[in-house]
């Protein structure tokens, strides 16, 4: 991890809006990229990126050239509109970030076929899909249910801060809506609460199943971002 990336994360709140940037700059697989205006911070093998400031249009997509397909960058909504001027062929959405409603307690949650673990091995990770596991040998923990002998559900810790995780929840088909993801995230919440941070939660304004999953975990919403996304 480049000084000066550690250096800009000092510098930044520890907000719900800033988790996923505060994980991309202390992440030692992250480049940062900097003009006169920002920085650009993008995780080397992941689809994610994170602006800090006003970086230039042409900063930008030298960042993000060469990146996975479907790779985002997070953005401040106050910078949003101007960048997506100068980049009107990416894709501008806004997103609502969470919060518990009452912080997680740390008292361990014992669940039939959940368990949590900080280092998922070989095993665990060949069992997931394979659009999970990339962020899954980075996470700092991930919980899973088991249903006869097999996994069906996980949630994971894949980015986080000094106080708080983002919570990523999947669920495979066939066995949604049957309480799963609940499950799992409420034993690596409590997990996680023992570690000092809590769960943030981001929901794109039209993904209307996932403000319905907040919703329901208890999660009400703080705060605003904005998500470029290249073309291809």
């Amino acid at each position: 991890m480049a000084r000066g990336a550690q250096a800009l994360a000092d510098e930044l709140p520890d907000t719900p809006d800033q988790v996923e940037t505060h994980w991309l700059l202390r992440r030692d697989r992250s480049r940062l990229l900097s003009d006169a205006g920002g920085s650009v911070v993008v995780a080397d093998g992941l689809s994610s990126a994170a602006a800090v400031g006003q970086p230039s249009p042409q900063l930008v997509r030298e960042a993000l050239e060469g990146t996975p397909p479907g790779t985002d960058l997070i953005v401040q909504t106050a910078v949003a509109g101007r960048l997506h001027q100068a980049l009107e062929d990416w894709r501008l959405e806004h997103a609502t970030v969470h919060v518990l409603a009452h912080p997680a307690s740390p008292e361990p949650v014992e669940l039939p076929g959940v368990f949590v673990t900080s280092a998922p091995g070989p095993e665990l990770l060949a069992q997931l899909p394979e659009e999970d596991r990339a962020y899954a040998r980075a996470a700092w923990a991930i919980s899973v249910r088991r249903l006869h002998g097999g996994l069906i559900c996980c949630c994971q810790a894949s980015a986080w801060s000094s106080t708080l995780w983002d919570v990523g929840i999947d669920t495979w088909p066939g066995h949604r809506r049957r309480g799963h993801g609940s499950a799992c995230f409420r034993a690596l919440a409590a997990y996680m609460a023992g570690e000092g941070r809590q769960p943030v939660w981001g929901a794109a304004d039209d993904n209307v199943a996932s403000l319905a999953m907040a919703r329901k975990l208890g999660f009400v919403p703080t705060g605003r971002i904005a998500v470029l996304t290249p073309p291809g």
